[in-house]
């Protein structure tokens, strides 16, 4: 994530070997315009808003060959942290089901696991999470 802060209508990026001049008018006016839609950039957008600052965030991940695309939330709501944190509470579970035969649960019929189910169920979760984080940068 990073924030660049607008000083006399004018955004400069000293650090690199060019500089980015634009004066900014109209619609393209911000305060601040961050760069990337993870939880920082998120967090950052947010505060800023709450703040009164006119605020835009640019997030924008290449779909992949298959046509995959992320939405808002980073790395982490997308592909990392919280679709494997699904995907273990799943084999717990299946791990949980099968112990529980030992502890006097009836168990009728065989214990099976569909993944496909399992997927979409995770997929709906992250895309949930995506919805939530564009509305709230909406509503700010």
């Amino acid at each position: 994530m990073a924030a660049l802060c607008r000083c006399r209508h004018r955004w400069k990026r000293n650090n690199c070997l060019h500089v980015l001049t634009r004066n900014l008018t109209g619609k393209y006016d911000y305060d601040l315009v961050v760069i990337g839609g993870g939880s920082g950039g998120l967090a950052c957008s947010k505060e800023a808003a709450q703040l009164g600052q006119k605020v835009a965030v640019l997030d924008y991940v290449e779909p992949t060959a298959k046509g995959t695309k992320w939405g808002l939330g980073g790395t982490c709501v997308n592909v990392g942290c919280i679709p494997k944190k699904l995907m273990h509470q799943a084999a717990l579970l299946g791990t949980a089901v099968k112990d529980a035969q030992k502890y006097g649960w009836q168990i009728s019929g065989p214990i099976c696991h569909d993944w496909a189910s399992m997927a979409d169920a995770v997929q709906n979760h992250v895309r949930s999470l995506n919805w939530g984080h564009r509305v709230q940068l909406q509503d700010k």
